[in-house]
C-alpha cells in the first residue's frame, strides 16, 4: 500500500471517528476534537501514518467536515483551559496551529511536547 493509499484510509477512518456534537455545546465539542486526534496519535505511534500526514488530514478534515471544524475551533478557543494530559501530542499541535490561523496567540505548556 503506498502512502496515497494510506492517507485515504487514514482519513475515512477519522472521517467516521468524529462523533455528535451537540448543539452549541462546548464540551461535546472539545470531547469531539480530543477523541479524533487521539485516533490520529495512535496511528502515529503504531507508524501507519507519520505527524505531518496526521496534520495534513486534520486540515482537510476541518475544511470537508463542519463538524470537525466546530470542534476544531472550540478546542483551538479554549486550549489553554484543557488539561495538557487529556490532549494529544498531535492534537495539541494541530490546536494551536488553528488559534494562530485565528491570530490569537499560541499556548505553551510547561512540559516540552514528544509525540
Amino acid at each position: 500500500m503506498d502512502e496515497a493509499d494510506t492517507s485515504i484510509k487514514a482519513y475515512d477512518i477519522l472521517y467516521k471517528s468524529v462523533p455528535s456534537i451537540g448543539f452549541l455545546n462546548r464540551k461535546k465539542r472539545v470531547k469531539a476534537y480530543l477523541k479524533v486526534t487521539k485516533i490520529a496519535q495512535q496511528m502515529i505511534d503504531e507508524e501507519e501514518i507519520s505527524e505531518d500526514q496526521a496534520l495534513y488530514l486534520l486540515s482537510i478534515l476541518v475544511r470537508k467536515y463542519s463538524r470537525f471544524q466546530k470542534a476544531s475551533m472550540m478546542t483551538a478557543l479554549n486550549l489553554s483551559d484543557i488539561k495538557r494530559e487529556l490532549i494529544t501530542s498531535v492534537g495539541f499541535k494541530y490546536a494551536n496551529d488553528f488559534r494562530c490561523s485565528m491570530k490569537m496567540m499560541p499556548v505553551d505548556y510547561d512540559n516540552s511536547i514528544q509525540p
